[in-house]
């Protein structure tokens, strides 16, 4: 028997994605990546990783009052893809520069890619999503913001940035 320690739902999900291909299931039935186990006890989740491929969680406190003997594995998310994502894009806005072409963006609209947020090449939101590790708190913050100043800054175009948050926000939930 095996026990990590997951202390992000990151960590949790990166570590249920290697228990799967290792095998892994819940009850033997259920894949690894179909149940959400750190809801239940959040930043105090321990992962039972069973000797016949079975899974288990249980609270942090529990674990070390039951498994004194088993110690406890801090299991943290690799950020190669991360890493791997940002350099790619860096690598790609420097071959089109080096190459002539124009990394200017001629829209206008100030809420669906503005012109400011692409400059260099490289979607800010797009970064933002590769390195912020809980980004539907992010998209969240700023629909609170536009929707609770759009009635003394910039009335609906305001509105419109909270919709576009709100609906790259339910399309990234989506894909996961």
């Amino acid at each position: 028997m095996e026990l990590y320690h997951t202390e992000t739902q990151e960590d949790y999900n990166a570590l249920m994605i290697e228990l799967e291909k290792e095998g892994y299931k819940w009850n033997e039935v259920e894949k690894a990546t179909e149940n959400n186990a750190w809801d239940v006890f959040k930043n105090n989740t321990v992962m039972i990783k069973e000797c016949d491929a079975d899974l288990g969680f249980s609270s942090k406190g529990y674990c070390e009052r039951i498994y004194i003997d088993t110690p406890i594995q801090k299991y943290k998310a690799k950020l190669d893809k991360i890493a791997k994502y940002h350099d790619d894009a860096a690598n790609i806005a420097k071959a089109m520069s080096v190459n002539g072409v124009s990394m200017k963006n001629d829209n206008n609209d100030k809420v669906n890619n503005p012109v400011h947020y692409t400059t260099g090449g490289i979607e800010t939101l797009e970064y933002i999503k590769a390195k912020v590790k809980d980004y539907p708190s992010y998209a969240a913050g700023n629909i609170l913001k536009y929707v609770s100043r759009y009635e003394h800054k910039n009335g609906i175009e305001d509105l419109k940035k909270a919709q576009f948050y709100l609906n790259d926000l339910i399309e990234w939930m989506e894909s996961d």
